[in-house]
């Protein structure tokens, strides 16, 4: 059964300015409202359906009350310059829009005063007495037109605000271009429209997304925003590129879904390349998907192309991993510069062993190689690595003996496993009593799982971290792992 979308109430917000308004015909699209106020015009065409619960705000400075939002007679230079006649009542928004909204009495027409923004002072609480009449969790749609010339960058930086502290929506951000629109010549109206601006506010909550991304390796931003219902909004291109953007707004959600399976692959550590899901896969699938995307950009949409650029050149470090090794070391780097603690000790730990497993020319992905072989040996030769020779040999005869009997009592692993066991595991010993750096490993292998086994315990081991310690060590045993693998082999 399809999960029911509950509709948020609407709220239309705009600003009455102290100008004398002239009449104009304003258009949206196809639709179409003749009237003095563009409030009117942009809550008729942008705000839908309207129903009983939603809210009309008019914020308005004193001037503006007198001015334009309550009836008044019209003036004497409003007469000279043939605005009205002598004794006529000049209609004020207020009646303007309880007319409008006459079928639904209900929906409440409120007054906001504002002050007139004189000063940076009055400019800081215009910005509180906006945010202060929006409610949680409605739906805003804004007529910027009207006010100070700072009002859209104003609106801007509230509708932001308030999304974090009260979870609203933004149905629409709205300006009628009066000053453009042509005089009809039988008439004699303006004609204007009315232009959509929330296409800016997107690509602002894009590129918060993608800084959060390329500060901190967060996808999730992103794709919650791919599926924001954006792509047919942008009401001010012509019909025929309607279709083009439906099919680019397709293209970023699979842009952004991609993206957030490959930052869900490293935070749940899928390292190994033969899964259908792991990191290198997720990547793949990213950049032949964004490569699709970027080629198809229509120009209204080219602020996209570099922020996929900038996405893609964050994740250049999986571009040529192509073994689980590669990818691993891939992993850690990105851990690290993304502040992710445990996935990096995790993907570290697991990278040794992969390390070594190729090393012997062992199967990566069998837990048999990585856990019995590789980290049991090595675990048990770093209590006595730097003793004698025969405390060392001691401990690998142990290892042999708990091979044998791992052998012994069936399960998964049978005779012939056993038997290439020794043989790599012995390769393995080899490899380490036989040079001093490969010795630093074994030491390194064990602070490596005791950072890891503090952050997976809760911090309930006997050897619990402070936080930053953790953090700082994990750069510090990563660099001295890159040291010991570029000398490995000298």
């Amino acid at each position: 059964m399809a999960k029911k979308i509950m509709r948020r109430r609407k709220h239309f917000i705009a600003v009455l300015g102290t100008g004398n308004y002239t009449p104009c015909i304003y258009f949206l699209e196809e639709q179409t409202c003749d009237t003095k106020f563009v409030q009117e015009a942009v809550l008729k065409l942008a705000c839908g359906e309207l129903r009983a619960d939603d809210r009309v705000t008019i914020c308005l400075t004193e001037g503006a009350r007198r001015q334009n939002w309550e009836d008044r007679r019209y003036t004497q230079r409003e007469i000279e310059n043939h605005k009205g006649m002598e004794g006529e009542i000049y209609e004020g928004l207020h009646t303007v829009l309880k007319r409008c909204l006459g079928e639904m009495p209900n929906i409440r027409i409120e007054e906001k005063n504002i002050a007139t923004g004189q000063n940076s002072r009055e400019i800081a609480r215009m910005f509180s007495e906006i945010y202060e009449v929006i409610d949680e969790e409605e739906e805003i749609y804004f007529d910027v037109t009207h006010g100070l010339r700072n009002i859209p960058m104003l609106v801007m930086s509230v509708l932001e605000y308030a999304k974090v502290t009260k979870n609203i929506a933004i149905g629409g951000i709205y300006y009628g271009a009066f000053e453009v629109g042509e005089t009809d010549p039988e008439t004699k109206k303006k004609i204007a429209p009315i232009y959509d601006l929330t296409f800016y506010h997107m690509i602002m909550n894009w590129s918060n997304a993608a800084n959060s991304f390329i500060k901190y390796g967060h996808g999730d931003e992103i794709s919650d925003l791919a599926k924001e219902k954006w792509g047919v909004r942008a009401r001010t291109v012509p019909r025929e590129q309607k279709s083009q953007m439906e099919e680019l707004s397709g293209n970023l959600n699979n842009v952004a879904d991609r993206l957030q399976k490959f930052t869900a692959s490293i935070e749940t550590g899928r390292g190994n390349i033969e899964y259908n899901q792991s990191v290198k896969k997720c990547y793949e699938n990213y950049a032949a998907q964004k490569k699709t995307t970027s080629e198809k950009l229509i120009e209204e949409y080219y602020p996209f192309r570099e922020l996929l650029d900038k996405i893609e050149h964050k994740m250049e470090v999986f571009k040529d991993a192509e073994s689980n090794l590669e990818v691993g070391m891939a992993v850690v780097d990105w851990c690290i510069a993304n502040h992710m603690v445990q996935q990096g000790y995790t993907a570290l730990e697991e990278t040794v062993k992969t390390f070594l497993c190729e090393k012997i020319g062992a199967p990566q992905d069998e837990e048999f190689w990585r856990e019995t072989v590789v980290k049991r040996l090595c675990s048990g030769l770093y209590n006595v690595v730097g003793k004698d020779r025969e405390a060392m040999d001691k401990s690998f005869e142990d290892w042999k003996i708990f091979l044998q009997k791992a052998g012994e009592r069936g399960g998964r692993i049978d005779n012939g496993q056993i038997q290439d066991g020794l043989e790599k595991g012995t390769e393995l010993y080899e490899m380490i009593i036989g040079n001093e750096q490969h010795r630093k490993l074994m030491k390194l292998m064990d602070q490596i799982g005791n950072r890891r086994n503090d952050i997976s315990h809760f911090g309930f081991t006997t050897s619990t971290a402070k936080a930053e310690v953790l953090k700082d060590q994990l750069k510090i045993r990563w660099d001295e792992f890159k040291e010991i693998q570029k000398e490995w082999d000298l």
